[in-house]
């Protein structure tokens, strides 16, 4: 045998049957004696075959292994006896059809299979269960679990002795599903379930006579090296303060102090007891696992049993059920923010298991080294388990897959080392456990009498006061040893029924509390509806979300970094819509000068006073420069709030839609307990500001119309009404008013409704799409993510960028109305779906578009192609919108000039053509919808 490295050692040994041993320990701590890795040789179950079993009873036995091969038993020493499982295949692992690299050929063998080198690894252990496949011959379910371990454990705490049983394993191996299992169907209840059952089973078929029974039980987390109760669980976990103490007693040994203990008279409330703590335990979602355990817990049970006919058989002991929170890895679980702090924490205190284990070893090997067991919380409490008055079972878990091969290793290697370490359990015996306790009380009285005169080993050379403080130390001391030595079970009824009303007392604060906080909830956010202020209503989410609890996988939008970047975003909005506010008050006056001038000069030519009439034209050309340059600053303002209106209120679409499908998901997936129902409260209350905040912005950007709007329909009547003898430029404005939309006509195209366009009359260039397409949709809110503008994007459209006009142009008329505007990943998929624009532009129109080819677009080439096909998109949508209440044919009518039609009035400011206004803004037809 080899001190380092691997040691493999086969052969027949005292039972004959055929054992392996095989260690990969670059530290060289396992040195001394090796043990049988079955737990007992004269069960015949446990070899390959009869024959093998009838060899071992005639097999030599080699005094070493056979020292070694002894489990541990009561009222002597032994080892810890190790289990492994394997779990079956995950949904994750089924998908990505991973192969198995781990076999389980015997009851008592692992095999491991390296998926790099297909290098073969053995490993033996008192059993190994294999659960993935149960038509396997080797097959165990929860119900083999609870016959082979649980049933030991509870025949050894009803014969007096500790016992304890703990899960180690990766991430999502199994820990928990071993542990405590489904509830529903029966037969996937877990070994704490079953164990609860069983005990109250056994209890009830030996409580005869003057025999008595009493069961005890307590349930507590260690969550970010903090121990917590969950039979009593803190409103919140994240504040100081909230965690209990681990103390040690020189008789009754560790124990937490203040832990709510609760007596158990029957099985259905040891259930209800494990439930309810389960509820409140933490969990978060990883990559690995979608509950993934984010603390250990440890489920103890007390049972005192109490003989009135033999004092003798009056006994007490302890079982731990524990369920460690698994190791992981950040690469593999994906874990950020608390959740990787909760997974530093995790494996921080399992590096301590190891190291205590370590040292467990070395000590069964016959050195004397230091054992670190208040390097943290996890071996403290555990302490007595390993190491002390217990015996201990470990339940090592396993997925098979190979791409968790590496954790798979650790984890076989961590038990492997555990099957060395050396446990002894005594029985406890109430008569034995009073004794000792008397012998501290009469020590700790000769301690009081020596610190009171000063004597030695009391408090010689020590002041007044000094001694004084040793007195009250002594005399609290006393006190409480004196409690527990006179204690009687009916005083421990009595604790655990105070114990219970005060959990009592504190969920109905609670309640009321909550009921207080969700009446403020409702009031604040009434109040910030009528005030109705963007700012003060992000400012309420911000404060919300940061103090809110924090969940697994949180959207981005609950850490608050989103709203704050929201709240800049607004103010530039506001900034900007002040100055758009104060351009258009400049406009109205120079709309409203230009007017007079109008009219006077009309004044003037209608009295034939041309000097008069001279002084008008005159003046309403200089204001007729200055109202078209206000206009184009205006239209030029208007397109930067438009930009950054769209910006924001895409962003805040975007995390509402993401909050409310995270909250939907939350809400079918969130378990029973006080802590998941104040966090669904709290995710429910911060759904509804998030819709608040949404309607607010989405008013302000519905508001940016109205302040870039001006109406220039009475202006146009006056001009009309003194431009008669002007006939071509008169029936231009004219056929301007009648439709709005001949504005964005640029100069060289047919001066005519879109509607009226055919495909002949479409062109190639930028400009010329850009000015039809922008009679139906608005340019700004699509070029405000790329930060371009709309002739820079159209110069070489990019797919993408086509496919979000596309979507643009169905929300304004619904046209094309079978169009999906996701972006698929496959090219393939790409290609479709430009070809179902073409498709439905070809049916619309009546013609056959085939200069144009998808592929091309991929490519980047034959852009003017593709602008044709933008173009006649565009004809073909403005065929399927409802036609304009007025047409051009009242450009060819008599003065008077005919009134404007009726809901001219928004913002759209375009370039005149061929007018003696050379920019106007009017409102745009009814039916010619805004894209959202």
């Amino acid at each position: 045998e080899s001190p380092r490295g691997s040691v493999a050692a086969v052969g027949r040994v005292a039972s004959g049957a055929h054992v392996s041993f095989e260690e990969d320990d670059p530290e060289g701590l396992r040195r001394g004696a090796r043990r049988k890795m079955t737990r007992s040789f004269s069960d015949p179950s446990i070899h390959d075959s009869p024959s093998q079993a009838s060899e071992a009873s005639r097999a030599p036995t080699s005094s070493l292994l056979a020292e070694a091969s002894s489990p541990p038993t009561p009222g002597g020493s032994g080892f810890i006896k190790v289990c492994v499982r394997v779990r079956p295949f995950n949904a994750q692992e089924k998908a990505r059809a991973e192969s198995p690299a781990v076999d389980v050929p015997t009851r008592a063998t692992v095999v491991t299979t390296s998926p790099a080198s297909g290098e073969k690894r053995t490993f033996q252990f008192d059993r190994a269960y294999w659960s993935v496949d149960p038509k396997h011959k080797h097959f165990a379910g929860q119900a083999t679990l609870m016959e082979e371990l649980g049933e030991e454990l509870k025949d050894a705490a009803l014969d007096g002795y500790n016992s304890c049983l703990f899960a180690y394993g990766q991430t999502g191996s199994g820990k928990s599903w071993s542990m405590a299992g489904a509830p529903d169907p029966p037969e996937l209840r877990g070994i704490t379930p079953r164990m609860n059952e069983a005990l109250f089973e056994k209890i009830q078929v030996e409580q005869v006579g003057s025999k008595r029974f009493l069961v005890m039980c307590s349930y507590f987390e260690i969550y970010n090296e903090i121990i917590f109760d969950l039979l009593n669980p803190v409103a919140d976990k994240s504040k100081l303060g909230g965690g209990l103490q681990i103390k040690e007693h020189p008789v009754m040994g560790i124990y937490v102090k203040d832990l709510t203990e609760i007596v158990a008279e029957n099985a259905k409330k040891l259930e209800d007891l494990l439930e309810s703590g389960i509820n409140n335990r933490a969990v978060s979602s990883t990559m690995m696992n979608s509950v993934s355990s984010r603390s250990h817990s440890i489920f103890t049970i007390k049972v005192h049993q109490k003989d009135d006919e033999d004092p003798q058989k009056s006994v007490f002991a302890k079982l731990n059920l524990v369920d460690l929170a698994g190791s992981e890895r950040q690469k593999g679980t994906g874990a950020t923010g608390q959740t990787l702090k909760e997974g530093a924490n995790i494996n921080k205190s399992l590096s301590a298991l190891g190291n205590v284990i370590n040292a467990l070893v070395e000590c069964a090997n016959g050195k004397k080294v230091f054992i670190p067991y208040r390097n943290s919380k996890l071996t403290r409490v555990l302490q007595e388990s390993l190491g002390g008055n217990s015996l201990c079972t470990m339940l090592a878990t396993l997925s098979p897959a190979a791409c968790n091969y590496e954790e798979t290793m650790s984890t076989l290697r961590y038990a492997n080392r555990a099957k060395a370490i050396k446990v002894s359990a005594t029985k406890n015996e109430e008569a034995s456990q009073i004794s000792r306790l008397k012998t501290e009380v009469e020590e700790l009285k000769k301690k009081l009498a020596s610190s009171g005169s000063g004597g030695v080993g009391g408090a010689g050379g020590l002041t007044e006061a000094e001694r004084e403080a040793e007195r009250e130390k002594f005399q609290k001391q006393l006190k409480q040893m004196e409690e527990m030595m006179n204690q009687n079970w009916g005083e421990k009824a009595k604790i655990s029924e105070e114990n219970e009303k005060k959990m009592q007392r504190l969920k109905e604060e609670r309640a009321r509390a909550a009921q207080v906080v969700e009446e403020e909830r409702i009031r604040r956010l009434r109040l910030l509806q009528e005030k109705n202020d963007v700012e003060l209503s992000v400012r309420a989410l911000i404060d919300f979300v940061l103090h809110m609890p924090k969940l697994d996988s949180q959207p981005v939008v609950l850490t608050g970094e989103l709203p704050r970047q929201w709240l800049k975003t607004y103010r530039t909005l506001r900034q900007q819509m002040d100055e758009l506010k104060e351009q258009r008050t400049l406009m109205l006056v120079f709309k409203h000068a230009f007017d007079e001038d109008v009219k006077l000069w009309g004044e003037g030519a209608e009295a034939e006073d041309w000097g008069l009439a001279a002084t008008g034209l005159n003046r309403s050309s200089l204001k007729l420069d200055k109202l078209r340059k206000a206009g184009e600053k205006l239209l030029q303002l208007e397109s930067q709030c438009v930009a950054t209106s769209t910006e924001l209120v895409d962003a805040v679409r975007a995390s509402y839609l993401e909050l409310d499908k995270f909250r939907q998901n939350w809400g079918d997936e969130a378990e029973d307990g006080e802590s998941e129902s104040s966090k669904t409260n709290a995710l429910e209350e911060a759904n509804r500001m998030m819709s608040l905040v949404h309607k607010q912005i989405q008013e302000k950007n519905d508001e940016l119309a109205q302040c870039a709007s001006v109406e220039m329909g009475n202006t146009c009547d006056i001009v009309l009404q003194f431009s008669r003898n002007c006939v071509e430029e008169a029936q231009a404005l004219r056929a301007l008013v009648a439709d709005p939309s001949l504005a964005a006509v640029p100069d060289g195209m047919p001066a005519k409704p879109l509607r009226d366009y055919t495909p002949e009359d479409v062109a190639d260039t930028p400009e010329s799409t850009e000015a039809l397409l922008g009679q139906l949709i608005r340019w700004e809110g699509l070029c405000a993510k790329t930060r371009k503008s709309a002739s820079e994007l159209l110069a070489r459209p990019p797919p993408k960028f086509i496919l979000d006009v596309a979507c643009a142009v169905k929300a304004a008329t619904g046209f094309p109305p079978e169009f999906v505007g996701d972006w698929p990943e496959s090219r393939e998929d790409k290609i479709a779906r430009l070809q179902g624009i073409v498709d439905a532009v070809s049916r619309q129109l009546g013609v056959a578009v085939d200069f144009f080819d998808p592929q091309d677009v991929l490519k980047g080439k034959e852009v003017p192609n593709t602008l044709r096909l933008m173009q006649l998109l565009g004809v073909a949508a403005s065929r399927c919108s409802p036609p304009p209440e007025s047409s051009g044919a009242a450009a060819a009518a008599e003065p008077p000039p005919p009134p404007l039609p009726e809901g001219l009035g928004t913002a759209a400011m375009r370039r005149g053509r061929g007018s003696l206004l050379s920019a106007t803004s009017i409102r745009r037809p009814p039916g010619r919808l805004e894209p959202p």
